[in-house]
């Protein structure tokens, strides 16, 4: 009978390891009953899962220590540790604890889920840590631009949800110029605060400051890993962005027009095919068991069929609308337009690609900030599901402005594949003409800015839209290839950088000069003038006092 259970050996106070026992009792693992079972027990039988329950504690360091050696002792037992309490910003850094699982406040039919994920070999992780605010972000200048972008956060969520209001045609209109126009100031505050980091000391205000209410959301919830394959993190990567696919049916306008000019249902379409599309591209790869330059290569030419089978599955496979007086098939004329190479599109960088090919083909290590991480920790996922959806918010992007081309000269085809307000030819062209100048700013301005900084923007989607992230690393060899208008601006920069420690100590001395001049030259002056007009008075009023006396 004691082989056909599954043993839990359970670290906790005493009335919470009853509440645990009564729990876990009634659980199961693939039909086979779970039972507790103390210390003494398990030295005659080797325990199926090592639970502990602890307190979260500022301590991180005496936790990840008890952790580990309890880990070490009752290897190779999966290993769960489940915290009570809130967890402070930077207390517990993701992926710092090599253990299967970690749960924070789980309640029973989470924590029931878990074992059998972890006897399973896989791995969870769920926990809901916020971010702090870097120290000095929100002091001096830098204050200057935090309060800029808070003031700009909640003024674009105001216009967000008298946008969900569906108000009328004129003030749809304004309020949909205000929510451009506060895109563009908060591009412009993140713009000079880059700008002038560097030269006067700046530190701690990125793209997704607490300001800009990008990172008020937790850093990690309900990562479950079932297997440790690279197709098992495929897996869990997809079924989360498709979830957040599901649950994300507001437009895109700011980060991503294209996309954004969608209508919900085909957008959301798009995404699912294009996610579905990638998967067995990935595993054609793993079939053909292709490495380094050869699968880069491979790689490139599946990028071109999976954007022509987004287009096929775009337009659907019976659509006929009228085109021409003619019916026409909208999966036809849009495969007729020539699709932009991916690598025009930034859609395959070396930089990015190449890391998650070799996680979700090969589950090869991840570097991440200087240190090789193991493709199952949490901070691994989350690089590579940054790295996804990337890839997939571009390529959508791309074919969503290949449906725009078309549909500027098909009237027709706004009204299956666009939102409602882009049925007049005014709107539609006022969009196309906004992502066009939009692309040139970035294409000339932004990105050699980026390349030159060694920073590459990566969106993520979430569950309430689309965020940046940066991720730093170098760009030397795109630096080289930049065009002359580019190179331009990454000379202007050099210019500044060179010139600025110099205006710096210029205008110090200026200013040492100034106060010289003030206190003591000036200053001097008019006291001695001061005295002067005091002395005469005193002799005057002493005159006409002898005066009155003779």
């Amino acid at each position: 009978m004691g082989s056909l259970m599954r043993r839990v050996l359970v670290y906790a106070p005493l009335s919470q390891k009853k509440q645990l026992a009564a729990v876990l009792d009634r659980s199961d693992v693939e039909g086979v009953p779970v039972h507790c079972i103390d210390e003494t027990e398990a030295t005659r039988r080797r325990p199926d899962l090592v639970l502990w329950v602890a307190q979260a504690s500022p301590d991180v360091g005496a936790l990840a220590r008890e952790a580990l050696a309890l880990d070490q002792r009752w290897h190779p037992a999966p290993f769960l540790l489940v915290l009570h309490g809130p967890i402070q910003p930077g207390e517990l850094l993701l992926g710092e604890l090599p253990i299967a699982g970690i749960l924070q406040n789980p309640d029973a039919p989470t924590l029931r889920q878990s074992l059998s994920v972890l006897m399973g070999g896989g791995r969870v992780f769920d926990v809901h840590a916020r971010p702090g605010a870097p120290t000095g972000a929100h002091q001096g200048l830098n204050g200057v631009f935090s309060q800029g972008l808070t003031q700009i956060q909640a003024q674009a969520k105001l216009v967000t949800a008298q946008l969900k209001q569906r108000p009328k045609t004129l003030l749809r209109w304004v309020l949909e110029g205000q929510q451009r126009e506060l895109a563009m100031a908060r591009t412009l505050v993140l713009t000079l605060h880059a700008a002038t980091a560097s030269t006067l000391g700046l530190k701690g205000l990125t793209a997704s400051d607490p300001g800009g209410g990008e990172s008020a959301a937790p850093m990690s919830t309900g990562l479950t890993l079932r297997s440790r394959t690279a197709t098992g993190l495929w897996d869990t990567l997809s079924q989360r962005l498709l979830e957040r696919i599901a649950g994300n049916p507001q437009p895109l306008e700011q980060q991503l027009p294209a996309l954004g000019a969608l209508a919900s249902a085909p957008r959301t379409a798009l995404l699912r095919q294009l996610l579905g599309h990638m998967g067995l591209a990935l595993q054609q790869v793993r079939r053909e068991g292709l490495r380094g330059e050869a699968l880069l290569e491979r790689w490139r030419d599946l990028q071109e069929e999976i954007m022509v089978r987004g287009l096929q599955d775009l337009g659907g496979a019976y659509l006929r609308i009228p085109r021409n007086g003619a019916l026409a098939s909208v999966s036809e004329q849009l495969l007729a337009m020539a699709p932009p190479d991916p690598g025009t599109l930034n859609l395959a960088p070396r930089a990015t690609v190449e890391p998650m090919l070799a996680a979700l083909v090969r589950a090869e290590p991840v570097l991440l900030d200087g240190h090789l991480l193991a493709p199952d920790t949490p901070a691994a996922l989350l690089h590579l599901e940054l790295l996804l959806s990337d890839w997939l918010l571009r390529m959508g992007s791309a074919l969503a402005g290949l449906v725009l081309e078309e549909a500027s000269q098909w009237p027709e085809l706004r009204r299956f594949l666009l939102r409602r307000d882009l049925l007049p030819t005014r709107q539609l062209e006022r969009l196309r003409n906004h992502i066009n100048s939009r692309e040139r700013y970035e294409q000339l301005i932004l990105e050699p800015l980026r390349i030159y900084e060694s920073r590459r923007d990566l969106l993520l989607l979430q569950a309430d839209g689309v965020v940046a992230r940066t991720l730093v690393a170098p760009r030397d060899q795109e630096l080289a290839q930049l065009e002359p208008l580019q190179r331009m601006v990454t000379l202007s920069l050099e210019l500044r950088d060179a010139l600025g420690p110099q205006l710096r100590i210029f205008s110090q001395r200026l200013g040492d000069l100034l106060v010289t001049v003030l206190t003591q030259i000036i200053g001097r002056g008019i006291g001695l003038i001061a005295r002067g007009v005091l002395l005469g008075l005193g002799r005057t009023l002493q005159g006409s006092d002898a005066r009155r006396r003779a």
